[in-house]
């Protein structure tokens, strides 16, 4: 009986292993970001990390976390600076409308919720972005363009994403940053669910969605 409640591979100590590791995971992204350019890079490792060793209960996932992220760091970052520049003028507008809601006016009230909109969409295309190439292999562009077309054409898909990732993110925010030991990989597993839907049509046809073998990168310019 002891040696069943024990062992490493009943339910039990898998689960327990995996949530362990959502942590782990999601703190070296929070270390990963710190500089703020490599937010991008550090999502697309965290993505891939969790999908293979969370969602898959494949080996290796920290040594796949850092070789990703070595490997993603320029495509990301091509992407992830103008982002950022984005979303920080599209804040600086959202911040002055949600100054001039607090004084009372009803135009900047409906101002402010569409500035939410606003931000929602550049970060559901980001979020494609990095997710896609965590899977796939483009140039900067490429990927852009291509993100932005799976998340025009899945679009209730790409609004929960983003809205995940804003809710995990003000959550970690209002909670003094204590909830960023696991926010991230639960947000980037959460993603997962939707995301390997559609890039299911993409992938090799020998390379099921939940299956345990090894993903491979591949070029694709759907």
């Amino acid at each position: 009986m002891f040696r069943r409640v024990f062992d490493p591979l009943n339910g039990f100590w898998r689960g327990f292993a995996r949530l362990c590791d959502v942590v782990g995971l999601s703190v070296c992204w929070a270390v990963c970001s710190l500089p703020v350019i490599t937010i991008g890079a550090a999502t697309v490792a965290l993505y891939d990390a969790v999908f293979h060793g969370v969602r898959k209960g494949e080996l290796g996932d920290y040594a796949r976390f850092f070789r990703t992220f070595r490997e993603s760091f320029k495509p990301a970052a091509w992407i992830t600076v103008p982002a950022l520049v984005l979303a920080a003028a599209l804040y600086y507008l959202w911040y002055v409308a949600y100054v001039m809601a607090a004084g009372g006016s009803e135009a900047a009230y409906v101002w402010l919720n569409a500035c939410r909109i606003l931000l929602l969409a550049p970060l559901a295309v980001w979020l494609f972005a990095m997710f896609t190439l965590s899977r796939f292999t483009f140039g900067p562009w490429d990927l852009v363009k291509t993100a932005a077309k799976l998340a025009i054409a899945h679009l209730p898909s790409a609004a929960i994403v983003a809205l995940l990732v804003e809710e995990a993110a003000l959550f970690t925010y209002k909670k003094a940053f204590l909830p960023v030991l696991f926010t991230p990989g639960l947000a980037a597993l959460l993603c997962s669910l939707f995301m390997e839907r559609i890039f299911a049509p993409y992938l090799p046809q020998d390379e099921p969605e939940d299956d345990g073998d090894e993903t491979e990168e591949t070029d694709n310019n759907t």
